[in-house]
């Protein structure tokens, strides 16, 4: 995996050591969480598909598309 340095705002660090604390995840498991799901309601599903698609996407990103999908549908719907 790659290694990146981020800094984060005071108030975005206090929200995340909130989340830290409360689900016990580390900064790379909240990371991890949350950008997928920022990156993919941003570019929209036939981009992010067309994305995962040429970088040859493994089974867990698929299962984070499924599921973005899947809910787009759900609120889109009201399902």
């Amino acid at each position: 995996m790659t290694k990146k340095r981020i800094e984060l705002e005071d108030k975005v660090e206090q929200l995340a050591e909130k989340y830290m604390d409360v689900t016990e995840d580390d900064l790379d498991e909240l990371v991890n969480k949350a950008l997928p799901y920022y990156i993919k309601k941003k570019l929209g599903t036939k981009e992010v598909r067309a994305i995962l698609k040429e970088k040859g996407a493994d089974d867990e990103s698929s299962k984070y598309l499924d599921e973005f999908i899947q809910n787009n549908i759900n609120s889109h719907w009201n399902i």
